[in-house]
């Protein structure tokens, strides 16, 4: 019996060895997440933990070392899942963690002799680390699907852990596992088959789920800077495009904004190259900060921008125009010591389904024509013919 569940255990071990190599050869492709080197380390850790605990010979000792190997493994765990998000775990934390459990797992090895007591401590006090990641992760406003993915995940892992607390009650347990007989005791007790379903199926599940997610990460963010224009953070022509095509395809009708940036030359000109970036940057945020109509948005040209706006009309696109257009003209661009006004000209169209967006651009285009024509810094609406 106990055989075959050291050997369940060195299946789980190895599965997550593999999982690990994903990690490293994820990190070796972008040094930046650093998080893949922890998960990486954490999973090192746990082999040697179980690896630990198959030390034959001084079964305190085998115990002292599971009881100081696993909890860094999981402090390493739980210090990835936050710097994925851009968080860390705090220092003092991972050394209260670690020392606290080190030190329980050290009395029940050596004072007080006991496996219950050794698997209550680590179960339960890794659970508790694991649940409050997985709250402090639940809690930021600009979680994704796939940081849901990792909550769920390990919220599954604390979970499981803390029904391995559960079943200590239930399982005739000796006090130490120093021969073959209590061995096999132990290997047939409820909790023995929780642990070896916590570190054979609900770990290696976890570890994989965040490689996915890490893969997933990767990938998000080569698509983000194909399709992002690096020096507004808009959408850019193809990104924009994409977007908007994908976006008109779902609505019933649709209005588009152009704006170009009046005389950019002149801007340039009084506030250097580097300035006239800051004046981009700084319009860019005011398209961002624009009344919500569940737009799209990006830059599809040097200064000419687009605001799709899915299921409005060209008088609501009309509003949201005038207001970017008259915030614009109210402020003042400093850079550098300079100074200078800027405004701009918009372009207004709409369309129903089925809506095309080259006949929609090209409709604003000219009536972002016409505004330039009316003199500039002013919105203008295409009337079809």
């Amino acid at each position: 019996m106990s055989e075959g569940l050291f050997a369940l255990i060195d299946f789980g071990s190895f599965t997550l060895i593999g999982i690990g190599f994903g990690f490293v050869v994820l990190w070796m492709i972008d040094r930046s997440r650093s998080h893949a080197l922890l998960f990486a380390a954490a999973i090192l850790f746990f082999f040697a933990s179980n690896w630990a605990l198959s030390l034959s010979g001084d079964v305190a000792l085998s115990s002292a070392m599971h009881g100081i190997l696993l909890p860094v493994g999981f402090v390493l765990f739980a210090d990835g899942l936050l710097r994925r998000s851009g968080e860390r775990l705090e220092l003092y934390a991972a050394v209260v963690v670690i020392v606290a459990l080190a030190s329980m797992v050290w009395y029940f090895a050596y004072v007080s002799p006991t496996v219950a007591g050794r698997i209550i401590t680590q179960n339960l006090c890794v659970g508790i680390l694991l649940m409050f990641t997985a709250a402090r992760l639940w809690m930021r406003r600009d979680r994704r699907r796939s940081d849901q993915l990792t909550v769920i995940a390990t919220a599954v892992l604390a979970v499981g852990l803390f029904t391995n607390v559960i079943l200590v009650p239930f399982s005739a347990l000796p006090l130490d596992l120093s021969t073959d007989a209590t061995v096999d005791h132990f290997a047939k007790s409820p909790v023995a088959l929780g642990i070896t379903v916590v570190g054979v199926m609900i770990l290696p599940a976890v570890m994989l789920a965040l490689l996915a997610v890490t893969v997933v990460d990767m990938v998000g963010d080569l698509r983000f800077e194909r399709d992002c224009d690096e020096l507004t953070g808009l959408l850019n022509r193809r990104g924009f495009t994409e977007r908007a095509e994908a976006t008109l395809r779902k609505a019933a009708s649709a209005a588009i904004i152009l704006a170009d940036l009046d005389f950019f030359k002149e801007v340039n000109d009084a506030l250097g190259h580097a300035g006239g970036d800051f004046a981009l940057t700084a319009f860019a945020e005011l398209l961002r900060s624009a009344p919500d109509i569940g737009q799209v948005t990006g830059r599809i040209g040097g200064e000419e921008f687009a605001v799709l706006a899915p299921n409005a009309s060209a008088g609501e696109a009309f509003v949201v125009a005038e207001t970017i257009r008259s915030r614009l003209a109210a402020q003042t661009i400093s850079y550098g010591g300079a100074e200078t006004s800027l405004t701009a000209s918009f372009g207004v169209a709409s369309a129903t389904a089925p809506v095309s967006l080259p006949e929609l651009i090209e409709s604003a285009d000219r009536a972002l024509y016409e505004a330039k024509a009316q003199g500039r810094n002013c919105t203008t609406v295409h009337k079809p013919r």
